[in-house]
């Protein structure tokens, strides 16, 4: 009993500094690969292969399809994808996962222990964010083959228990002679790996355990893939959670996932019964030949077991990719039809599920302040625009404009104090109070839009020379320019960004003087014709007014190198 219950509390410890080991792994490489990740995104709007292809980049980098599924359902929710998008970017995450397995298949061992005494060492010396990240990541990649390690070498012992043996033996999808897997056997190691990664919530862990299985014997290679398929669909439950609360499109690039997912099993496991003659060899699945084909060593006899395992993962993703692919527009359409339209504003949402990664979630707060900033002039110039009499525009319109900005104001503001909560490098932390300032400077043009508003009917009863509205309508076309300057930079990561930013205080001063001078014409003109009696000066102030306008946007141009 004492050597049994040894050997259980090592295995399930070695378990768990495995799965410790893989969350620290990855937890360092977002610290280290924030800046990528945030390049990476600029391409997921390209097209479906460029979205492919970011979706496996940064699950590479991160490692975990969990963390990219979880991060692109908050995009979209967030308003940064479309659906289509976004499914090209699960796809990819599908395939850059597989990169986890292998590794973990590797014999890498005996660097372990090293591997975790330079963590350490590293995490005391190292001070910078992305340096103790990059420790972190050398940490982790230690703690997972130790666990790995100590999982195999108790597994082994405990693989020779009649009990653990006959356990296993309810899922033995061994062929028969005709090549052909038992049906009800496969569905079970299906749901078994279904039921474990949605418990542990880590395909890639899921993954190690079924390699560690395989590599002491426990579990055959037919036993082993269905397994695996079964990882990849439970691994569809953390997206599924994290779409819940969000808005159509959320909800529909997580029921992607997970037809993905199920659609790539059924097709694999249809795919057992295509059963090829191996010469010498025993009838088998095609599948499993290709698998075998592709890795060192004869699978089919036991050999290099856990490369094996993760040649499949590998197999399986990669042919699901370039199949259903060629189907990413057909998927998306099937997704809104049982997933109907919500009547939720199209615009940028603060996602919370962003914050867990710091950089992307900067990414969020400033397309969300380029909206603000967007809204906030359009209020303005439609001030102006009525003191002026282009247009007409109701009082309740113009209040209930200034309430929204307020509450971005809020939410923003809100969102930024949950992210400086996080872990973030020195310049992601700079950045945070750069963003409240804007935030505020954009609040500020909308507070200045309503003043200019409650001055139109004295404006439009005292009258504007004739001589001076066209140099007024040049003006204000002057600031709209640089609003819009402005706002295109934010909304977008582009060169015009420093462009502004460099240039912002020469505008700003230039549209200033053009205020003055027309304060100083419009102040001489301002007087009856025998220059006794003033003219109402009202439009003065809505000029100070439009000057002010024109320095909060400069405050916000000029904050822009420290925002890209």
């Amino acid at each position: 009993m004492g050597d049994e219950f040894k050997m259980i509390t090592t295995v399930l410890g070695g378990l768990a500094l495995f799965v410790y080991g893989m969350g620290l792994m990855s937890n360092g490489l977002k610290e280290t690969a924030g800046e990528r990740m945030k390049a990476v995104l600029g391409y997921m709007t390209r097209n479906r292969v460029c979205a492919i292809l970011a979706g496996a980049t940064v699950t590479a980098l991160i490692q975990s399809s969990s963390a990219t599924s979880v991060m692109t359902v908050g995009f979209v929710n967030a308003g940064l994808l479309s659906l289509e998008q976004a499914i090209g970017v699960i796809f990819g995450a599908n395939i850059g996962t597989t990169v986890t397995g292998q590794i973990v298949s590797l014999k890498l061992g005996d660097i372990a222990l090293p591997a975790v005494t330079l963590g350490v060492l590293g995490l005391m010396i190292a001070r910078r964010t992305v340096s103790r990240g990059a420790w972190r990541t050398v940490l982790g990649f230690g703690l997972l083959f130790f666990g790995m390690n100590l999982m195999s070498h108790e597994l082994k012992t405990l693989a020779r228990e009649s009990g653990f043996i006959s356990f296993f033996s309810l899922f033995d999808c061994a062929p028969g002679a005709s090549g052909r897997l038992p049906p009800l056997a496969v569905l079970g190691a299906v749901a078994v790996g279904t039921l474990c990664t949605m418990v542990v919530q880590s395909s890639s862990a899921t993954i190690g355990i079924t390699i560690a299985l395989s590599e002491a014997g426990v579990i055959s290679f037919w036993t082993a893939v269905p397994i695996v398929l079964g990882d990849n669909i439970g691994t569809t439950v953390t997206a599924a959670l994290a779409a819940i609360g969000g808005n159509a499109n959320a909800k529909r690039t997580a029921l992607a996932h997970a037809l993905f997912n199920i659609l790539g099993t059924c097709l694999v496991v249809l795919s057992f019964g295509i059963v090829l003659n191996g010469g010498v060899r025993p009838p088998a699945p095609a599948f499993f030949r290709l698998v075998d084909a592709l890795t060192a060593g004869d699978g089919f006899a036991g050999e290099a077991a856990g490369r094996h395992v993760a040649m499949a993962h590998t197999v399986f993703n990669v042919a699901n990719v370039v199949v259903l692919s060629f189907f990413i527009p057909l998927l998306a359409r099937l997704c809104q039809t049982v997933i109907r339209n919500d009547r939720s504003r199209k615009t940028v949402r603060l996602e919370p599920h962003l914050l867990e990664t710091p950089e992307m979630a900067l990414h969020a707060a400033r397309l969300a302040l380029g909206e603000m900033m967007r809204r906030s002039w359009t209020i303005a110039s439609a001030a102006v625009s009525n003191c002026l009499g282009h247009v007409t525009v109701d009082e309740d319109s113009m209040e209930n404009g200034e309430k929204e900005i307020d509450e971005m104001q809020l939410r923003i503001r809100d969102y930024l104090v949950a992210l400086s909560q996080r872990k973030l490098t020195e310049r992601q932390a700079q950045m945070l109070p750069e963003l409240v300032h804007c935030v505020n400077d954009a609040e500020r043009i909308s507070d200045i839009a309503l003043r200019i508003y409650r001055k139109t009917s004295r404006v439009q009863s005292a009258g504007i020379p004739d001589d001076l509205t066209g140099e007024i309508d040049k003006m204000l076309s002057s600031v709209r320019v640089f609003a819009k300057c402005t706002v295109s930079a934010l909304l977008k990561t582009m060169p015009i960004g420093r462009l502004v930013a460099g240039e912002a205080r020469a505008m700003e001063e230039t549209i200033r003087l053009g205020v003055s001078s027309l304060t100083h014409r419009f102040a001489q003109a301002a007087s009856d014709g025998d220059g006794r009696r003033p003219r109402d000066l009202a439009f003065l102030s809505v000029l100070s007014a439009l000057r002010d306008v024109s320095r909060h946007i400069g405050n916000v141009a000029e904050r822009l190198p420290a925002l890209v």
